[in-house]
């Protein structure tokens, strides 16, 4: 199944730690390049989106539905807080269809922000006793199985520890349009509980409050009709040749085209050459943190994956000029 909508992630002090422990030790910074034909290009620069994705009926991912929606009737309409997706900023493959999702405001109206808890810490007896409407998880419908999926499988693993996760349990909010509000059967508080894979959460209403939201109304835009036309447009809106370079820049390169190389602080000379030289050319994506360039060296065509961390000077890359804009029409 696709991903194209992050999901949330519960983060607890715990976790903070174990990640605060992880990046110790770790590299300034890291190049690594992977050689690449048309079709590997293609997908290195698309998000794969499979015929049988766009006939399903049904789909816990709310992004999904909109993209399906959209591709299908060449329009789908989704009222929100946020657009759901990006204008132009992910390109898609189905086949040999490459496209994007473009958005217009047409509208505004009023929904509702509803905020829930979902404790782990209930037990049949403790539903029986208190008398909890319990709802099977695969007898919700899609609304709610969609918004309550990330979190009541969070809270389902084996693995969790009882120190994961705080007292009270977890707070959730959903933003439903006054359609996802009438097909919701948990908004509500119509259920006390939730049973997902043989785990009872608890799930509370917190609060249900009055949200303005707008509306979105997203079309496909074509990028490309094969990969072929695609991995050419790519090549020559991104591609750039890597040469002249002396000997402790040379070593950096090698290095990457066989492996990764890592810098292990800022002084390394002839990583922050290949900064320089990278910094010069459009990245097909990047952050202040990382950036993927599409590079030629000794005949053959790259995709480099540069990471530069610790290096603040290039923590302003502003992220490129996207496929979607420069390879369609």
């Amino acid at each position: 199944m696709i991903d194209v909508q992050a999901r949330p992630v519960v983060v607890t002090a715990a976790t903070l730690c174990l990640v605060a422990l992880a990046g110790c030790g770790q590299p300034a910074g890291s190049l690594s390049m992977d050689p690449v034909n048309d079709t590997e290009l293609a997908d290195k620069a698309s998000t794969n989106v499979s015929e049988e994705d766009l006939a399903a009926t049904e789909d816990r991912d709310h992004g999904v539905r909109i993209l399906r929606q959209a591709v299908k009737n060449d329009s789908a309409t989704v009222a929100a807080t946020e657009p759901p997706h990006s204008a132009n900023e992910t390109v898609y493959q189905t086949g040999d269809r490459f496209y994007t999702l473009s958005y217009t405001v047409v509208n505004t109206t009023t929904g509702r922000q509803v905020t829930y808890r979902l404790d782990k810490n209930v037990t049949a007896n403790e539903t029986d006793h208190n008398r909890l409407t319990v709802a099977d998880y695969d007898d919700l419908p899609p609304v709610d199985q969609s918004m309550l999926h990330s979190t009541v499988s969070y809270l389902s693993r084996d693995s969790l520890e009882e120190d994961e996760v705080r007292p009270g349990g977890v707070e959730k909010e959903q933003t439903y349009s006054s359609a996802e509000l009438n097909r919701s059967a948990i908004a509500g508080g119509q259920y006390d509980a939730i049973r997902y894979e043989e785990t009872l959460i608890q799930l509370e209403v917190v609060s249900n409050e009055s949200q303005s939201l707008t509306v979105y109304r997203y079309r496909p835009v074509p990028v490309a009709n094969g990969v072929g036309p695609y991995s050419a447009c790519l090549r020559d809106t991104y591609g750039f040749e890597l040469n002249g370079l002396d000997s402790d820049t040379r070593a950096v390169v090698t290095e990457a085209t066989d492996g990764t190389y890592r810098a292990e602080n800022t002084s390394d000379v002839g990583f922050r050459s290949v900064l320089d030289r990278f910094h010069e050319h459009t990245a097909v994506s990047a952050t202040d943190q990382s950036g993927s360039w599409l590079v030629r060296y000794d005949g053959q065509l790259y995709w480099a994956n540069l990471r530069y961390d610790a290096f603040d000077e290039y923590d302003q890359m502003a992220t490129a000029d996207q496929p979607a804009v420069t390879c369609s029409g």
